[in-house]
């Protein structure tokens, strides 16, 4: 690899970088297999780059089998390291090309919504869960931290692989679209006029769930919507908010069971 294929490998660390050449890294060979199974992501692994060395002949087959004659690139450790953000890398790095799965209209029952996001853990933690909970898709807003963000796509664990996510939404229109549509609209909010354990979901019905930004929770825009509820979790001590991540969980736990 020459040093100039090597700067544009490096540059894809940069969210303007992926952003114009429609590229992402990921490391690990947990990420690589999630996306080589991914039924969205399957065609999306273009290039491995691999440090000297590296001896998982186990997975190089697998990958090889699924993509034959794939391009790979091998890497002394001190510049196969400016590619990588882990402590400890696995010897392996994938180059993927973005992809925007979309679901078939008929088929969306249970959507996730995100307003301005700003945690890369907590975004990556939500999309693992509403995997875990079969989300049928999740949408996030403008002002968001990036779904391609390194720390993003690896707190998802690979789910980013085996989902359909919307990024860059105009949620005040979409949420309006999805109303229009028969969906109910949940805002989750400390102080929603609904409680959670009181709740009894209609397994026939369509929902959007909605989750806030951790600091300022969900905006006055979203709230003054009279077609919207709001929806509170059960709050047992004086603790004054809930993380975002552990709300979603909570919610999706509760409309699963």
């Amino acid at each position: 690899m020459t040093n100039k294929e090597l700067k544009y490998y490096e540059n894809l660390k940069r969210k303007k970088f992926r952003d114009s050449e429609g590229y992402f890294l990921i490391e690990g060979v947990h990420l690589i297999e999630e996306c080589l199974y991914s039924k969205y992501y399957n065609e999306a692994l273009k290039k491995l780059i691999l440090e000297k060395g590296f001896s998982n002949n186990e997975l190089l087959e697998k990958i090889n089998s699924k993509i034959p004659n794939i391009e790979t690139a091998y890497l002394e450790k001190n510049k196969f390291n400016k590619l990588t953000d882990t402590e400890n890398p696995q010897g392996i790095i994938g180059v993927i090309k973005k992809t925007k799965p979309v679901a078939k209209e008929g088929n969306k029952k249970l959507l996730i919504a995100l307003e301005k996001l700003n945690d890369p853990g907590n975004l990556g933690t939500i999309i693992r869960t509403c995997y875990w909970f079969d989300v049928d898709e999740v949408l996030i807003s403008r002002n968001s931290v990036e779904l391609y963000n390194s720390k993003v796509v690896r707190a998802t664990q690979g789910a980013l692989f085996n989902l359909i996510i919307r990024e860059e939404q105009n949620l005040t229109n979409e949420l309006k679209k999805l109303y229009s549509k028969g969906f109910e609209i949940y805002l989750a909010d400390s102080e929603g006029k609904f409680e959670l354990s009181e709740m009894n979901f209609k397994k026939s019905s369509n929902y959007v769930f909605v989750f806030g930004n951790e600091a300022n929770g969900i905006s006055e825009k979203l709230k003054q919507n009279k077609n919207f509820n709001t929806l509170r979790i059960k709050r047992n001590t004086n603790c004054e908010s809930l993380n975002v991540g552990i709300s979603v969980g909570i919610i999706l736990n509760s409309f699963r069971n």
